[in-house]
């Protein structure tokens, strides 16, 4: 269905094959209302005339709402965004298959002409991943939510998360949208119960910024079992300085979903800095990690796939971390990355 702006192009591109639904007759009372519906002075024909696409609007939505043909259309346009689907793996670029490792959802909440889809959630060690289908119902060139998190009844506070968004099949009214929160101390063994609150969202074109107040709530229970099962982790021994901070690289985990480099960073923090480890496998294709989080001391380098998913028959890769200072305030970020320390290399056993 094409994106429209109000209910009268709604119905100009509405689909509807007759044979699909039961016939409905009418009453011979409700045919004498409608013909009286019709009668009108001689003097006001013209308005008549005027006004015959609204009176047969007015009638078809009368009768829409009165029949199973209008319940079921009615049904088929609030469920259109469940036709859609766009897996985890898709919307973050995961070329192998993940969808074993998701926990499937698909729960949809429409609020204030707006439609959310909650598709699937991955549950990976310290990452809660989850993925949304949203229907704006108006032409956007983006959007955000503002957003709660419960974990087992406690909300997070404090939490880093990125995301990756985008428009499906080119609609400017149909987007997906991922999201990986940060979240520790989960037991991946045990059921979670988990409560995601989308809220205000924010609505972007080239000359307008629109706040949609409402509330896209969810609740379900996941795991993480599954993938922790075949989660791989090996010690890494090596660390690195940037001017009076040191970078400790403690452990490489890996997994379907995920391929992570934990460690520690210490020492006096003034300036801040974008760190990346380029380098490449043992079959010669380059890797890249970016730094995708710093909580305190503890910091997480997450695998880039921009080069594609990590193979699953490499068995080493070697690694040189470079950085650039960030700049104090919000603007364009350095392109001036230098090596910040030796190369090094990761075994791997799995």
């Amino acid at each position: 269905m094409k994106d429209c702006n109000n209910v009268y192009e709604l119905l100009n591109y509405m689909e509807i094959d007759l044979d699909d639904y039961d016939r409905v007759m009418l009453s011979a009372i409700e045919k004498q209302r409608l013909k009286n519906s019709f009668k009108k002075n001689k003097r006001r024909r013209i308005l008549k005339q005027i006004s015959a696409i609204a009176a047969i609007f007015l009638l078809t939505i009368g009768l829409f709402s009165q029949t199973t043909l209008g319940k079921s259309v009615y049904a088929a346009v609030q469920l259109k965004v469940a036709e859609i689907s766009y897996s985890i793996g898709k919307s973050m670029g995961i070329e192998r298959n993940i969808e074993p490792y998701e926990n499937v959802v698909n729960q949809i909440v429409a609020d204030n002409g707006i439609e959310v889809k909650l598709s699937s959630v991955i549950i990976d060690k310290d990452e809660l991943i989850f993925s949304t289908i949203v229907n704006t119902n108006k032409a956007v060139d983006k959007f955000r939510f503002d957003y709660d998190i419960f974990i087992n009844g406690k909300k997070l506070t404090n939490y880093g998360a990125t995301g990756r968004a985008g428009r499906i099949n080119d609609s400017n009214s149909l987007f997906f949208l991922t999201y990986a929160v940060d979240i520790k101390g989960i037991d991946l063994k045990e059921n979670i119960d988990i409560k995601i609150v989308l809220k205000d969202m924010e609505l972007f074109t080239e000359d307008l910024r629109e706040t949609r107040k409402g509330k896209w709530h969810f609740e379900f229970t996941a795991n993480g079992s599954e993938l922790m099962a075949n989660s791989h982790t090996i010690p890494i021994g090596y660390s690195f300085n940037i001017d009076n901070q040191k970078y400790i690289l403690q452990e490489f985990r890996l997994n379907p979903v995920n391929q992570k480099i934990y460690g520690k960073v210490k020492g006096a923090f003034g300036a801040r800095y974008d760190v990346y480890l380029r380098g490449h496998d043992d079959l010669g294709n380059e890797v890249v990690f970016y730094l995708a989080s710093v909580s305190g001391e503890d910091l997480v380098f997450k695998y880039s796939n921009i080069y594609g998913d990590l193979s699953d028959e490499i068995t080493s890769l070697t690694l040189t971390p470079y950085a650039a200072e960030l700049p104090e305030k919000s603007g364009k970020m350095s392109d001036d990355y230098k090596q910040v320390g030796e190369e090094f290399t990761i075994h791997l056993k799995k």
